[in-house]
């Protein structure tokens, strides 16, 4: 990816991925580069649309497969589809880091239930990974974004 210039704005996508079972749980990654924990994400790829790049972020970070997510996707010839409306869409500032300028993601974020299941951390970005219920989630270093939404959806 090109050198980043400060107050930049990049689409990024990521998953809120719940258990099915009760009481719910959810997926969060401890980022090494933000020493938070938050949900698996990350940038879109230039010739990504968002569902595509959300598969492959949590793929690559948990080892699960929400390949299910293409299926919401409505094709309506081979040039064109209607994507799946997110379920929350923010502004992230992201504080400047090493020779990164301080910049912004536009993150478009989509809600998935799956089975609870054994995860694969990425340890080249993650310091750890877990399933959690609401009430652990929120003794976490999270953000308040993360706070706010893990309210609204367990």
């Amino acid at each position: 990816m090109p050198k980043t210039a400060k107050g930049e704005k990049h689409f990024t996508a990521s998953a809120w991925i719940l258990s099915k079972s009760i009481p719910k749980k959810i997926i969060l990654v401890h980022h090494k580069k933000h020493n938070k924990w938050l949900q698996p994400g990350g940038h879109i790829e230039k010739f990504e649309n968002p569902v595509e790049a959300v598969i492959r972020e949590v793929k690559e970070e948990t080892g699960l497969d929400i390949n299910f997510l293409r299926n919401k996707i409505d094709v309506l010839s081979n040039a064109d589809k209607f994507l799946p409306i997110p379920d929350f869409l923010q502004e992230q500032n992201i504080p400047s880091h090493g020779d990164e300028p301080q910049h912004f993601h536009l993150d478009i974020n989509y809600v998935v239930e799956v089975e609870e299941q054994e995860l694969k951390q990425n340890k080249s970005e993650l310091n750890d990974i877990g399933w959690f219920t609401k009430k652990e989630a929120l003794k976490l270093s999270i953000h308040e974004n993360t706070r706010i939404i893990l309210s609204k959806i367990l």
